[in-house]
């Protein structure tokens, strides 16, 4: 049965009026790369914020460019990219390596200018992220200047965690090549033939940082000038921030300079950003939420609250906003700001300011030494309106800019 499936496919392995490919002895996969993806994907490249990012982004477009409408044409018409937590982009800022999905299965492409095929470098998030790994790992050498790419072998997620060893200096996988299957032809075979056949090793499971940890953390790596940013905080952390949903794409977008603004509109579709809980979930991580002195018999609102970490100090605080709809269909706000740390007073001098779009300080309030909380006098905002809300202590401040 095997080998019946396995002549249909090499018999099947002719070349197309738009690309050309072919297999050597090993039947290994050469696919030719256009002149137009390579420039493409070079203008794509830019707008990273690293060098290291640009590369990434260079070889990976060339290589989903060029590897997925093969795929679709001669095996899978429905294979994908996959984007379902994080844009190709944001991956491709951080980490070598493309996944596409298949019916249920997923390929992790990595691919390399290197002409050394001794053995095979994975990433570790490919490897030990849930929500990253794939079934079956495609090793990828890129030829720009004849312009050309093969896949040089394969193997599963079984096999890596099986037989690879771990470098922790640079957080990479490396399979010898021995322990690779060249016969790329098998893979489809074996799909056919045993598509239940089992592919990912078990993983453990992994920690969830807390929010203002996992905030403070995403707020350091942004700064554009971390190079490297997969190496610079250990990977239990690193690895968690990728798990969460949307955090690499806030990470991609607040290193090229592109401001996060929180849209209260959405908030009444039960959208929020991560960076903003409920009241409920801020009192199960063990902080107090009486401090802003709420009441409980308010209704028909909405209430959220953010942990604020100014730099440069070592005091953490909490910002309240509560929403109301009014009958002109404006947005009613309030803005609190309190402390869950002793001692329970505010710093004096702490500032609470409302910002306007053009940076007009509309109103501000200033603690007082014996002030649990301060809040600024209720607003109200046409749709579509934004503003900024700044808290700041001495020289350190911290601004969150909103839209209605």
């Amino acid at each position: 049965m095997v080998a019946e499936l396995l002549s249909q496919y090499q018999r099947s392995l002719i070349p197309t009026q738009t690309m050309t490919f072919s297999f050597d002895t090993t039947t290994q996969l050469w696919l030719e790369i256009s002149p137009a993806s390579i420039e493409q994907s070079w203008q794509q490249s830019q707008s990273c914020s690293t060098p290291e990012g640009r590369w990434h982004t260079y070889l990976n477009q060339i290589c989903l460019n060029t590897f997925l409408p093969w795929l679709q044409a001669e095996y899978e018409p429905n294979a994908t990219a996959w984007q379902t937590l994080h844009p190709l982009a944001a991956i491709w800022e951080v980490v070598n390596g493309t996944a596409i999905e298949i019916q249920g299965k997923r390929l992790i492409l990595i691919p390399s200018k290197s002409l050394d095929t001794s053995e095979f470098y994975i990433p570790q998030e490919w490897v030990d992220l849930p929500s990253w790994i794939g079934d079956y790992y495609l090793a990828v050498q890129i030829n720009l200047d004849e312009g050309w790419l093969r896949i040089w072998g394969y193997t599963t997620h079984q096999e890596i965690v099986a037989k690879s060893s771990y470098d922790a200096s640079d957080r990479n996988y490396y399979l010898e090549e021995e322990f690779l299957n060249q016969d790329i032809t098998l893979l489809w075979v074996i799909r056919q033939v045993s598509p239940a056949e089992p592919t990912r090793a078990t993983l453990p499971i992994t920690q969830t940082l807390q929010q203002n940890y996992g905030a403070s953390l995403l707020q350091r790596l942004s700064n554009p000038d971390l190079a490297l940013l997969r190496l610079q905080v250990p990977f239990e952390f690193w690895g968690t921030l990728l798990e969460e949903s949307s955090t690499l794409e806030r990470l991609y977008q607040q290193r090229r300079g592109v401001k996060q603004i929180v849209n209260l509109g959405q908030w009444w579709q039960n959208r929020f950003e991560e960076t903003w809980q409920s009241l409920e979930n801020l009192m199960e991580t063990g902080y107090n939420a009486s401090l802003l002195n709420l009441r409980d018999s308010e209704q028909n609102v909405i209430k959220r609250v953010k942990l604020v970490n100014l730099e440069g100090t070592d005091r953490q605080f909490v910002l309240l906003l509560v929403l109301e709809t009014e009958p002109d269909r404006r947005l009613g706000i309030r803005v609190r700001l309190g402390t869950t740390e002793s001692p329970l007073c505010l710093p004096s001098n702490l500032r609470l300011a409302l910002i306007s779009a053009s940076g007009e300080i509309l109103q501000s309030v200033e603690a007082r030494s014996v002030d649990n909380f301060i809040q600024l006098k209720r607003f109200k905002c046409p749709k579509k309106m934004r503003f900024s809300i700044e808290v700041s202590l001495d020289n350190f401040s911290f601004i969150e800019e909103f839209t209605t």
